[in-house]
């Protein structure tokens, strides 16, 4: 009868333990989604300032035309105002946790104006996250067409 009593009581704890945990790996999931949006708001207003508060030190960037750039490389793009949103928006996206690490996939749609006219550009994209400091920093982001 013990032994049946202190099974069912290390079996209500580890329940308990992994609802807490869920709810905080929901809590930074949740968080690494909306740094997701504001990325979107920064690279859309071009706003180099907000978005290098989100990227680490030794950011890369990969786009969907193959280009690739470090991080100042990639400030510098979003702060030079080439590509010119209508829209910016992202769908879809799904976070996997890996300790301080995360990585987050998703669907993403631009309608931008390129030499004088609208282009409407759907693609999928990866970034990858670390939680350095007290705070998430993206480090790699990656971008592919995907055509119709």
């Amino acid at each position: 009868m013990r032994s049946s009593v202190s099974s069912a009581i290390l079996l209500a704890v580890m329940c308990l333990a992994c609802v807490a945990q869920n709810r905080v790996a929901g809590d930074e999931s949740a968080r690494v989604l909306s740094l997701e949006n504001m990325w979107n708001q920064a690279e859309a207003k071009h706003d180099a300032q907000a978005m290098s508060m989100l990227l680490a030190e030794t950011f890369k960037y990969t786009d969907d035309d193959g280009s690739f750039m470090n991080k100042a490389q990639w400030l510098a793009h979003v702060n030079d105002g080439v590509d010119r949103y209508d829209q910016l928006s992202n769908s879809g996206m799904s976070v996997d946790l890996y300790g301080d690490a995360a990585t987050v996939t998703g669907e993403y749609r631009e309608r931008i104006r390129e030499r004088g006219k609208r282009v409407v550009h759907s693609g999928r994209f990866t970034d990858t996250w670390i939680y350095r400091n007290g705070q998430w920093m993206c480090v790699t982001s990656q971008a592919t067409l995907i055509s119709h």
